[in-house]
C-alpha cells in the first residue's frame, strides 16, 4: 500500500514542492493545521503501469533477428538429437 506522509503546517510550508511531488506519484500526503487534517491529492493519479520501467532483456548488441536464428538453430539441433535416438 502507499505510504502516508503526515506533517504539520509549518513543515508542509517548508517542503511544499517535495510534498506535491510525492502526491503526484500517488502517495498520500496529509498535514494538520489547528487540529484539522488536510490532504494534498493529485487530480489524476498515475497508473501503476505508467510507473514501470522497461527492462533490457536482450544482451547489448543482440537483435531480434539474432534470437530468431538462435531459436531455429536450437530447434534443428533438438530435431537432430531426437532423430539420432530413434
Amino acid at each position: 500500500m502507499y505510504n502516508t506522509t503526515m506533517t504539520n503546517i509549518s513543515k508542509a510550508r517548508q517542503s511544499l514542492f517535495t510534498l506535491v511531488e510525492a502526491a503526484a506519484r500517488g502517495e498520500k500526503v496529509a498535514f494538520t493545521h489547528k487540529g484539522q487534517r488536510f490532504y494534498i491529492v493529485a487530480e489524476e493519479t498515475p497508473s501503476k503501469l505508467a510507473r514501470l520501467k522497461p527492462l533490457d532483456i536482450l544482451p547489448p548488441g543482440t537483435s531480434i533477428a539474432d534470437t530468431d536464428q538462435a531459436l531455429s538453430d536450437l530447434a534443428a539441433q533438438n530435431a537432430a538429437e531426437w532423430e539420432s535416438k530413434q
